[in-house]
């Protein structure tokens, strides 16, 4: 029903209910009034008939004259009853008239009854008691008086009402529009879309209507921006190095451990280490603020470095004079061209008090299951080496069991020929168990007995070789396929180079079922990285997937706080927690304070948050604590072949 028809109807009730209450009292304020004078006037009448007859009471010879004289003033009309009472009670005289009210409807009589009250006198002579005489007023006269008073009232106050329903029409012609837009103002808040209300109306009232809902809605986005930066705050107190601005030790830590465990990534890639060699001369001859500028110098040749956007790198400050690249998913041609790259950089930069060189760099490689310690000790080897060659770098030597990229591109053409991806999935539940929907991981046979490719070589494989989103595109059309068979909803990862391809949005709007249902067991999983570098067709992407029913998740989010900026457009369904702030949370003040912050804002704008990566009760029960809505990890749930695997849906 439309604003302006609620606000009619509802004023028009309360008109009506004005109307009906003040009739009503009205006419019952008559009714007051009218009892009065009928009580008033039988009184009357009682007194002074008793006066008049007084004299005439002694002897019995005179009760004619008596009865002459009630006679008189009875045969009027205005009376109901007369009667004369000796003075022990017992009736001399009676009169009485029936009780017929003309002109008056019976109804009106029964919902508001007049009940004229007896008045009495006593008759005396002299000092002695004679009698009594009781008057009753008829109520049939004040029937008719109060008759002739509610029809008055109720044409004058139905004037009344219908002028007032007029006004009230053109009230609510005059308020439509800014109470509609005010109306629009508080459902896009309750959005967290802080929009202003532009045109101001004139009336003083809607006036401060309209600029009150304007101060509330930019009060709130001041609130949301000062929990978006708090949130930074915590971060670059917690992970940021003060001095170069780039992630510190914790950061690199939380990351690296998170990197090596994760089975669902299989992530490997490169580890640089670079040390600063000349730093604790230059600290010595020329002072700490010498060295903090040597330190601040190589920071930004380094962060130039990783600008490349082939590249997957991080850049770690993790002691005074070492600084960590992490190349993630990288091959390694690329991280030896990379490694050149950087020393051809900072030999660029070297100046004569770097007596030992501006930087060495120790590269090593490292996959899923990998010890951190492990990796930084081979790295520390090759810096070693790196230390008295010329190139001043140096690859830690290990066996290479990767396939080359000759060997992938054959293995995803067999797969993209195969047409079928077989999949395991993890439930994510809340804390009573509930489900709220199946992750799926796709896996591929090697074609021997002994299992499945590793995913992650694989995917990054597909990266480098431009196979990205054909991949992409199997997995999804084969868990389509699969999607009316499965009794839960399903969660799959989308990449980010797929996300950025127009041609890959238009695939995926093809594809989609037509059957909003179906779609409604599909929730798609995209990368934090993906908000950060997106684009406006992206937001357009995702809003049609939305329509279509499909929910969507954040993924890996906290590790780019960029991101929360564009929340507000994607408006996706949940956030899933990067797993390197979830991992023995419950023994981490930092991260507990962090992850508080990413839920308040994530619940601020109505989106639920899951933590993957869960692997005790610890975890589970700080996270809950911390109001986390959902979990998934080994803790939760172990990950289970599809065709066998069952889940209860929340």
């Amino acid at each position: 029903m439309p604003l302006s028809r609620q606000l009619g109807l509802s004023l028009l009730a309360v008109l009506i209910l004005v109307f009906i209450g003040t009739l009503w009292i009205n006419v019952n304020n008559t009714r007051d009034f009218v009892a009065q004078q009928l009580a008033s006037h039988a009184q009357d009448t009682a007194t002074s008939l008793g006066l008049s007859i007084a004299p005439y009471m002694a002897e019995a010879d005179d009760l004619p004259v008596v009865e002459t004289m009630m006679n008189a003033i009875f045969d009027r009309g205005f009376y109901q009853s007369m009667v004369l009472r000796d003075a022990k009670k017992h009736i001399l005289l009676e009169k009485h008239n029936p009780n017929n009210v003309e002109d008056v409807p019976k109804w009106f009589r029964e919902m508001l009854p007049l009940e004229p009250p007896e008045s009495a006198t006593d008759i005396n002579d002299g000092w002695t008691m004679a009698g009594s005489l009781t008057v009753k007023s008829h109520p049939g006269f004040g029937y008719q008086q109060l008759w002739q008073n509610a029809v008055q009232a109720f044409w004058m106050i139905l004037a009344v009402f219908i002028t007032a329903l007029l006004m009230l029409y053109a009230l609510v012609k005059m308020i439509t529009t800014p109470l509609l837009a005010v109306v629009k103002q508080a459902d896009a808040i309750s959005q967290q879309q802080f929009e202003q209300i532009k045109q101001i109306p004139r009336t003083p009232e809607l006036k401060r209507i309209v600029t009150a809902v304007n101060r509330m809605s930019a009060q709130l986005a001041k609130l949301f921006t000062q929990l978006t930066n708090q949130a930074e705050r915590y971060r670059n107190f917690a992970y940021q190095d003060p001095l170069t601005g780039v992630a510190n030790r914790r950061a690199f830590e939380l990351a690296f451990e998170q990197l090596l465990a994760d089975s669902e990534q299989h992530s490997q890639g490169y580890l640089l280490l670079i040390r600063l060699t000349s730093l604790n001369e230059v600290n010595s001859e020329q002072g700490y603020q010498a060295g903090d500028e040597y330190v601040k110098l190589v920071s930004q040749e380094l962060k130039n470095a990783l600008k490349q956007p082939e590249l997957n790198g991080v850049l770690y400050r993790v002691s005074g004079a070492d600084f960590v690249v992490l190349l993630e998913d990288a091959a390694k041609q690329p991280c030896i061209s990379f490694t050149q790259a950087i020393i051809a950089q900072l030999n660029a930069i070297e100046k004569s008090e770097y007596r030992l060189g501006t930087a060495h760099v120790g590269v090593g490689s490292f996959s899923f299951g990998d010890s951190r310690t492990d990796v930084l000790e081979r790295a520390d080897t090759a810096l070693s080496g790196a230390s008295v060659n010329s190139e001043k770098w140096q690859l830690a030597q290990q066996h290479d069991v990767q396939h080359s990229n000759t060997q992938w591109r054959t293995q995803l053409n067999a797969i993209l020929q195969q047409n079928h991806a077989d999949f395991v999935a993890q439930p994510i539940k809340n804390h009573k168990g509930d489900t709220l929907y199946a992750e799926w991981f796709a896996r591929f046979s090697t074609g021997q007995a002994q299992g499945y490719l590793p995913m992650g070589q694989l995917v990054p494989a597909s990266v480098r070789l431009n196979y990205a989103q054909k991949l992409d595109e199997l997995l999804i059309a084969s868990a389509l396929a699969q999607l009316n068979d499965t009794p839960h909803v399903i969660g799959l990862n989308v990449s980010r180079l797929s996300l950025s391809q127009a041609s890959f949005h238009q695939w995926l709007m093809n594809t989609l079922p037509q059957d909003g249902a179906t779609c409604a067991k599909l929730v798609l999983e995209i990368p934090e990285r993906a908000l950060v570098n997106g684009t406006q067709d992206l937001v357009h992407f995702i809003g049609q997937l939305k329509s279509r029913g499909v929910r969507i998740t954040v993924e890996r989010f906290g590790a780019q706080l960029a991101a929360i900026t564009h929340l507000r457009k994607i408006r996706p369904d949940y956030l899933k927690l990067d797993g390197r702030f979830v991992r023995n949370i419950h023994n981490e003040p930092d991260n507990q304070l962090f992850v508080q912050s990413l839920v308040n804002i994530a619940h601020g704008l109505n989106i639920q948050v899951i933590a993957e990566m869960v692997e005790c009760d610890a975890e589970a029960q700080c996270l809950l604590d911390l109001f986390v809505d959902y979990l998934q990890g080994y803790h939760i749930g172990m990950p289970t072949d599809t065709s066998v695997s069952t889940s209860n849906v929340s």
